[in-house]
């Protein structure tokens, strides 16, 4: 019984963790991947982004069809299109081919962490939930600080295929896993699947003001984030000169500011309440940005200060995020689902989008790093005020846990 409890977890933090591996795992190797496919800068980045487009569209879907034909059977069908994804990225011959297989595979990936939390939602009593979900975060935090630093270390050995390999292969573990889970969805739905269901809830949840400053504010705090993500290998390895084996201990010390503004969240939402620690989390995003333009106006182009205004970029990740998430939820209890897939769908949409426009016009300078962060801070900060106008500091306190 235990054994089962341990495997059941295992495949869980697998399925969670495959956005975060899929897109951290491989960002060392996208200097060399470009040289290898002879493309430039923005269609290196392009694969990161889109990626994130397919992720986006597959998290609208996953969650209706499931509640139709069950779970396992729609998680293997996300896998398999994973996996097929992924051997599509081991062997393409050209850019335009892997971008194509990335989008693939983040559509299929998607279908992991959408069902691996409908299946602890279906599994256990909303306390019980609340305590795996938890320990299932815990894990997940230090999965963004760990991948890079595998990556980094398969390019002292192989080329950058070998990163897909490594997908590959987890995947497959995630597939035998989830062979081994239970079906827990009691009780199918038998309402017929639309293609209009999927559409209406956009207008549904973006009418109520609240929602949207609460998307705006935590989609552009993510998209902050991604501007990094999406050229960190350009800026550590290219610019800075760093050699590729130990860019991934760079990007550990970034994701540690994001640990830490999560821990500092979770410390103070309870005393401040939600509305105090969003302005923190926008007041260490404006201040980050305006550090980076300053670095980039001035070419300081050095190491350590470098990750300090990083640092606090993904610090102010850690602060704005899960509260932007839940006050954005809270606002259509009654349609708490939809709340759900919207926020995350414009989210990674939002982050892709900036990602791309940032790799497009990266010039071996960090100025379009810190351009990209400033207009995200700034947008995240107009998410804020939108909320402020309806929301009390005073009277603001929310459940908060993690």
């Amino acid at each position: 019984m235990k054994q089962n409890i341990l495997l059941q977890r295992f495949t869980l933090i697998g399925l969670v963790a495959m956005l975060a591996v899929s897109t951290d795992l491989y960002l060392p190797a996208i200097p060399q991947l470009i040289e290898s496919l002879n493309t430039n800068n923005s269609q290196g980045q392009l694969t990161l982004s889109i990626f994130l487009m397919g992720f986006a569209a597959g998290q609208l879907f996953y969650g209706g069809v499931s509640d139709r034909y069950g779970r396992k059977p729609v998680l293997y069908v996300g896998l398999v299109i994973y996996l097929a994804g992924t051997l599509g990225c081991i062997f393409a011959p050209d850019i335009d081919t892997l971008i194509s297989a990335r989008f693939i595979q983040g559509f299929g990936g998607a279908s992991g962490p959408v069902l691996a939390r409908a299946i602890v939602a279906d599994s256990y009593n909303r306390v019980e939930a609340a305590s795996i979900m938890a320990s299932i975060a815990g894990a997940m935090a230090l999965v963004p600080a760990i991948a890079p630093v595998f990556g980094s270390w398969l390019l002292y050995f192989f080329e950058w295929r070998a990163h897909f390999v490594l997908l590959l292969i987890l995947g497959l573990l995630a597939f035998a896993g989830v062979i081994r889970l239970q079906e827990s969805l009691k009780a199918p739905s038998s309402k017929p699947l639309k293609l209009s269901s999927i559409i209406s809830q956009f207008p549904v949840c973006l009418r109520n003001s609240s929602f949207a400053g609460f998307t705006l504010c935590g989609g552009a705090t993510y998209a902050a984030m991604f501007c990094y993500i999406s050229t960190s290998s350009f800026l550590i390895i290219g610019l800075l000169g760093l050699a590729p084996e130990y860019f991934g201990y760079t990007f550990m010390v970034v994701v540690f500011g994001y640990i830490a503004g999560a821990m500092t969240s979770s410390r103070l939402v309870g005393h401040w309440g939600v509305i105090r620690v969003l302005a923190l989390g926008q007041l260490a995003g404006l201040l980050a940005g305006a550090l980076l333009l300053t670095l980039a106006i001035f070419e300081v182009n050095r190491l350590t200060p470098m990750l300090v205004a990083f640092f606090m970029v993904f610090m102010a990740g850690g602060l704005s995020l899960s509260i932007s998430q839940m006050g954005a939820i809270a606002e259509l209890p009654e349609a708490a689902g939809k709340a759900s897939s919207v926020f995350g769908f414009l989210q990674i949409a939002f982050a892709s989008l900036l990602g791309y426009l940032v790799g497009l016009f990266y010039n071996n300078t960090l100025m379009p790093t810190a351009v990209g962060v400033v207009l995200a801070a700034l947008m995240s900060a107009a998410g804020y005020m939108i909320v402020r106008k309806t929301h009390d500091p005073d009277n603001e306190r929310l459940n908060h846990t993690r």
